[in-house]
């Protein structure tokens, strides 16, 4: 137990242990061994005076293919294989969504392919794009000024203005994967909102400040998926805040909590108004069906 919490180079001590992970708020453990950790070891915690984890939380098993994984059978899924291939972002996306945290998953890699296209190259990734190039076009590559009587007019941001609160009290909860259906609602809504306010249409007819009012709203959305998403996929989040301008890079914890204070990223209306924009470029890249990685 001591030497899970310290690197290799550490001294194997309880100071140093204690020192630098505990007291924790949640004990993740296999459920196979749960009575182990959320009886046994609690009294043992207790009787040594260290202060108990404020939750023991029990995940469920693996299957590919929905079969069972063993050696016999040669479908030992390699995660190490998996972040090769794939990109770490791209694997603790696919797990924390479609595995609902706490409950037994399968593990399928035309599924994982398929829901990875859809959800960010495809909803995310080309909602940015295609808004970023018209911000380009239409507004000198600056972030437009919206409309703020518009946005009281406009349901979809009465959406995005409630979706912090929901995604933080998911996150809290340990239900990752609600967490992230609510984040892809509103990148969804997002997509069909600009469909039908078509912009470009707009731009023809003159309706200058209308295009401004879509386009920051839909920067803004993007931009506030992004961030509520950064601690699953920062590789993702990272090119997404830098093309509407942030110095940030949410690989560093430390740096993007300073350069982006979750005070005020979580909330609506963070996206600077004339911001100069970064040029668009594709935030994750579609996924190709390679061989498979169990061993």
């Amino acid at each position: 137990y001591i030497t899970a919490l310290l690197d290799s180079s550490d001294q194997p001590t309880l100071e140093n242990a204690l020192t630098r992970w505990w007291p924790v708020n949640v004990h993740l453990i296999g459920k196979d061994i749960l009575r182990f950790h959320a009886v046994y070891w609690p009294a043992m915690l207790m009787s040594a005076g260290v202060p108990l984890p404020n939750r023991v939380f029990g995940h469920g098993y693996l299957t590919k293919d929905g079969q069972k994984m063993g050696k016999s059978l040669g479908n030992v899924l390699d995660p190490f294989d998996l972040v090769k291939q794939y990109g770490s972002d791209a694997v603790r996306y696919y797990f924390l969504k479609e595995i609902e945290f706490g409950r037994d998953g399968d593990f399928n890699q035309t599924r994982f392919i398929n829901i990875l296209n859809a959800d960010l190259a495809n909803d995310l990734g080309n909602l940015l794009n295609r808004t970023l190039k018209m911000a380009h076009k239409y507004c000198d590559a600056q972030v437009p000024t919206p409309s703020e009587q518009l946005w009281e007019k406009t349901p979809f941001v009465d959406l995005a203005k409630g979706l912090s609160d929901r995604v933080t009290q998911a996150y809290e909860a340990l239900a990752f994967s609600e967490a992230y259906e609510v984040i892809l609602t509103l990148v969804r809504a997002g997509n069909k909102f600009i469909d039908e306010q078509a912009p470009w249409t707009l731009h023809k007819q003159g309706h200058h400040q209308m295009v401004d009012h879509v386009l920051y709203t839909v920067l803004e959305a993007v931009r506030l998926s992004a961030y509520l998403l950064s601690p699953v996929i920062p590789n993702v989040s990272t090119p997404i805040y830098q093309q509407l301008g942030f110095s940030v890079d949410f690989t560093d914890q430390t740096g993007a909590a300073q350069a982006a204070p979750f005070e005020v990223h979580t909330q609506w209306g963070a996206l600077p108004f004339g911001q100069s924009l970064g040029t668009p470029q594709p935030v994750f890249q579609r996924l190709e069906l390679l061989e498979s990685v169990s061993t």
